[in-house]
């Protein structure tokens, strides 16, 4: 019985051996390479927002940048906000110190925006609107000797294409048609010719929910001269509360928002465009609306409807 024991035993570390051996044939092979591979993260990867805490993903709006109707020599900054399904971003961008990012073949620069594609609210879907806006930020010394006092400007909106959610594409400061209507319109309103030069700047976004009487939540924007203010809603309980002075109704919601009128690129003038956006998945149509006008009057609110019909425009 030992020596079966024995036999067993030395068979099988026998057979073990013979496997090392086999392994290390193959590892010494002529015909095997080994690769090592090493995990780095893309640039794609380290610029996504830590936030997302759905993981839903991320969208990004590329923002290209003309640089040629810039007078980049006397600005020293770009302000960049954009706005997608009820977040807002801001990036400073140093004029003076892109060179190493320009594309010397038209002299522009691309730009990312990246959204989280959810939220408590709302996902981006397709044809989901958008807005980014580009404010020039002028050298402190060459300020007062600017012209306007309007600061030099360009929007654009979007919307999410039918091919992917993933990415899409605006273009600024390659017209300046939106800047040049403002600037005619703060020409012939120049505040400096009026007795009043209001503190505030109060805008009201107006949001029809015909369509959808029993909605409950939703993010509401206003963004003017640059500075952003979104309010998550309960539109039941924005109902009741219009009640008694019947702004907001099962019909329209209206949502007020007021805005110091100093801001980091010049005091909000009767010219500037504003923006006023809602988001809620509870939509019938697209979950992220946008519209925008012209603030003509610092003494009475600005108005826009985020969602357009024929009731509201």
């Amino acid at each position: 019985m030992t020596f079966e024991i024995r036999i067993n035993t030395f068979s099988l570390a026998f057979g073990l051996f013979s496997i090392l051996v086999l392994s290390l044939l193959l590892l010494f092979d002529d015909h095997q390479t080994i690769i090592p591979i090493t995990a780095q993260p893309s640039a794609e990867n380290t610029n996504k927002k830590e936030d997302n805490k759905d993981g839903g993903g991320i969208t990004t709006i590329k923002t290209n940048i003309n640089l040629n109707n810039i007078d980049i020599k006397n600005h020293d900054q770009l302000k960049l906000v954009g706005y997608l399904n009820g977040e807002g971003q801001t990036i400073y961008i140093d004029l003076k110190e892109s060179k190493n990012k320009i594309n010397l073949k038209d002299n522009s620069l691309t730009v990312d925006l990246k959204f989280n594609k959810s939220n408590d609210i709302s996902q981006v879907m397709f044809d989901d609107e958008y807005y980014v806006c580009g404010y020039v930020i002028d050298d402190k010394i060459n300020t007062a000797n600017t012209k306007s006092n309007l600061t030099l400007y360009d929007c654009d909106e979007g919307n999410i294409s039918l091919t992917s959610t993933d990415k899409d594409t605006v273009k600024l400061f390659y017209t300046l048609k939106k800047f040049s209507e403002s600037n005619a319109l703060y020409n012939t309103n120049n505040p400096s010719t009026t007795k009043e030069t209001p503190k505030e700047v109060k805008l009201r976004i107006d949001v029809p929910i015909h369509d959808n009487k029993k909605i409950n939540d939703m993010y509401v924007v206003a963004m003017i001269k640059g500075e952003y203010q979104i309010k998550k809603i309960d539109a039941q309980n924005e109902i009741k509360k219009g009640e008694g002075n019947k702004k907001s109704t099962d019909e329209r919601l209206s949502i007020p928002f007021t805005f110091d009128r100093k801001t980091e690129v010049g005091l909000i003038e009767p010219g500037d465009m504003f923006f006023g956006c809602v988001t809620s998945d509870e939509f019938p149509d697209q979950n992220s609306d946008c519209e925008k006008r012209i603030i003509t009057d610092l003494s009475k609110p600005g108005q826009v409807c985020a969602r357009l019909d024929s009731a509201c425009k």
